[in-house]
């Protein structure tokens, strides 16, 4: 598939240049990272949230972080919670199942970044399917999030570093 359309439509508009980074079928953006040989660190997750309005909010974090929901609804004075991906097919029409881009305007959806992307060099976004990233410098990163609120949110997972940790490259 590559690039969403309305993804490729909006980098365009802009004038982001960009590179696509294949890698092996994956199902989630940190298995994207692995996969392609990026920094976790510097691969960005999308986590779609609601409301208790229906409002929705696309959390921006690294691929291998969990969205703290009290501290980011605290930050943005809202309660939020996860929105199950059976439930996004229409919302990301032009994206497969489980590959949301990292990108709320081409969808219309607010988002929120975490402040640890910003510190990076190049930014990995799904491309909204399962076997490509999007590769932008940091500069283009910061002005697509440019409009967009951002903190501390997110926190790597409580996982075992053993000998994943080099192929994740967390430091």
């Amino acid at each position: 598939m590559g690039v969403a359309i309305k993804v490729s439509d909006y980098l365009k508009s802009l004038g982001v240049q960009y590179d696509l980074v294949p890698h092996a079928h994956s199902q989630s953006a940190l298995q994207s990272a692995v996969s392609a040989g990026v920094p976790a660190r510097q691969t960005a997750k999308a986590v779609v949230l609601e409301d208790h309005e229906g409002r929705r909010i696309l959390a921006v974090v690294p691929a291998a972080n969990r969205v703290l929901l009290h501290k980011l609804g605290e930050q943005l004075g809202r309660q939020l919670h996860l929105i199950p991906e059976s439930r996004l097919k229409n919302a990301f029409d032009d994206c497969e199942l489980g590959a949301v881009p990292a990108v709320g305007d081409p969808y219309q959806v607010q988002a929120v970044y975490d402040d640890q992307l910003g510190e990076e060099g190049d930014v990995y976004l799904e491309a909204g399917d399962h076997e490509n990233l999007i590769r932008i410098d940091r500069e283009a990163f910061m002005a697509l999030m440019a409009n967009h609120e951002h903190g501390r949110f997110s926190v790597v997972r409580g996982i075992d570093y053993g000998q994943t940790r080099r192929a994740w490259d967390w430091q």
